[in-house]
């Protein structure tokens, strides 16, 4: 099954404007049986790559916050397949959007990549960056 590798976000935040610019980049791995099916059938989408915005949560619930999901999907195969792909989701958000909790922040990216064909899907998280929003 395809993987997510090289996770990574990174947040600007602009405190005059009360802006954050978040931004997601991660590779996509295919196996060679997947790239051969994604090269032999390209007018077919095989896979679907999406992303939302988290906050990690380590009080008494335990449960993370969900904060956002990036309005852009990316599906495979794309017009040039390859065995790595590269992706980058990125957005403008209000800063109260990442203010999850009390006092400083964490948020992550979380990569859902889902297979198509079986439903099967396997998910990635990023780092966590700790910021005050």
């Amino acid at each position: 099954m395809a993987n997510i590798t090289n996770a990574k976000l990174t947040i600007r935040h602009d405190h005059n404007k009360k802006l954050a610019h978040a931004t997601v980049t991660c590779d996509v791995n295919f196996t060679a049986l997947e790239l051969c099916q994604m090269k032999t059938c390209r007018e077919g989408r095989h896979f679907k790559l999406k992303c939302q915005l988290w906050g990690a949560d380590s009080g008494l619930t335990g449960a993370d916050d969900f904060l956002f999901t990036y309005g852009n999907a990316f599906f495979f195969p794309d017009g040039s397949p390859t065995a790595t792909e590269s992706r980058t989701f990125d957005v403008t958000l209000g800063e109260g959007v990442l203010d999850e909790d009390w006092g400083q922040d964490e948020v992550y990216g979380k990569l859902l990549l889902t297979n198509l064909t079986s439903a099967i899907q396997v998910t990635k998280k990023t780092n966590q960056v700790h910021h005050s929003f």
